[in-house]
């Protein structure tokens, strides 16, 4: 899940010394490099996370056996988003003298914590009172409602993908302690991915097949609202990033052993889960299925897939793809708000009219429905943000500066 950063930029040293690779794939503004690579792998990745939400809300996700081995797979999303936001604080800061974690917070925290809270408080008020006609007893005691959207945003619980920007506050809090770790470990990065991998499986397979005590259950199923559960992926992308160009170098000219890599583990972890459904009474959809042991090394290939596609786009096609080029940059732009408000988007795509059968699933049917489902989702997302992309409190409600009114020319 932030990505919404500003523009990456390097500093002038590291960008004297890129490689020629390096060279093709930026574009220098100022004394930085703006990396366009990444913003595929943005705009890449928000479109898989909402396309997932579109079809689990469109399908029987408790009892279908397709969707939850499509969704599965589709949980590689989430982990890409905080591989990415190691990588992007990683190249900003890694080579930057004079780092303060005070300034640093400042700047940060206020990029997410004002939008976690507003939408929070949007997603609460729309979802959780006004569409169950709760408004009356919410006025009748402010207090109690108060509590309740506490413990929410507490969590975050509000809409169902804002707990990704609760656990980002988590992992700006924590980065000034993974800078000083990949700075500190420069030359043995291998043996800390190497230590940061083997805690990630025991901790996959201790959310997995671990039944915490009723005392603490209730505690426990909200592990995956804190960075514990993502914290291999948040190293991966830093070290990428302090090794950006041997790792371009290395990912070039292995599309064919990568994309086997991909099929290979996506096998794996689609096989193991259908054997366990069929042959060993493990259920269709289990909540804790991101986090599932032998997902892990689809996870990480895909990560590295994505990353070498796109590094391939940004060098060699860029140029001859001006109009994609353009599509692409637009997208990452909005990429945040569009996350902050698709689900609203589609709440109100699949709120029934009548009956209890959402219009576009009784129009179109399956599989159809979901895909209309998806389009008009992130159509609709994406004329929302360019309205409140225009509203004083843009920054608050997109985390990006407020863009001029167009004014008419003569």
């Amino acid at each position: 899940m932030t990505t919404q950063v500003p523009e990456e930029r390097n500093s002038t040293a590291a960008a004297t010394g890129s490689t020629l690779l390096a060279e093709r794939t930026v574009r220098d503004v100022g004394k930085r490099a703006y990396l366009h690579h990444l913003d595929l792998i943005r705009v890449t990745t928000f479109s898989l996370v909402i396309f997932v939400h579109c079809l689990t809300q469109t399908t029987d996700e408790m009892n279908s056996l397709p969707v939850n081995t499509t969704s599965l797979l589709f949980h590689a999303t989430r982990n890409m988003f905080f591989a990415l936001t190691g990588y992007v604080l990683m190249y900003q800061y890694f080579d930057r003298p004079g780092f303060s974690t005070i300034e640093f917070w400042r700047r940060r925290l206020g990029l997410v914590i004002f939008p976690y809270l507003i939408w929070s408080a949007i997603y609460w008020i729309v979802k959780d009172v006004w569409a169950r006609d709760r408004v009356g007893d919410v006025l009748s005691n402010p207090i109690g409602g108060l509590e309740e959207f506490a413990r929410l945003a507490g969590w975050g619980l509000s809409g169902f993908q804002m707990y990704f920007l609760f656990v980002m506050l988590q992992v700006y809090l924590l980065f000034p302690l993974v800078l000083w770790l990949v700075r500190a470990t420069a030359g043995r990065h291998a043996i800390l991915l190497g230590a940061s991998l083997a805690v990630q499986v025991a901790i996959t397979y201790t959310i997995t097949y671990w039944h915490p005590p009723a005392e603490i259950a209730g505690y426990w199923w909200h592990h995956y609202a804190t960075f514990v559960p993502y914290q291999f992926f948040i190293l991966y992308g830093a070290v990428a990033a302090a090794h950006r160009e041997a790792i371009a170098d290395w990912l070039s000219g292995k599309g064919w052993w990568l994309f086997g890599a991909l099929v290979g583990t996506g096998a794996l972890a689609v096989g193991v889960y259908l054997g366990g459904v069929w042959f060993g009474d493990e259920p269709v959809h289990s909540s804790n299925s991101a986090f599932f042991p032998y997902l892990l090394p689809f996870i990480i290939v895909m990560i590295a897939c994505l990353y070498a596609a796109a590094t391939h786009w940004a060098e060699h096609w860029r140029d001859f793809t001006p109009r994609f080029a353009r599509a692409v940059s637009f997208g990452a732009n909005r990429s945040f708000g569009v996350f902050l408000a698709h689900v609203l988007v589609l709440f109100f795509v699949l709120r029934p009219r009548s009956g209890d059968q959402p219009w576009v699933l009784a129009t179109f049917g399956q599989p159809l429905g979901t895909i209309v489902t998806y389009l008009a989702t992130i159509l609709g997302s994406l004329l929302l943000v360019e309205i409140l992309r225009r509203l004083p409190g843009s920054r608050y409600l997109t985390g990006r500066p407020r863009l001029p009114l167009r004014r008419a020319t003569h």
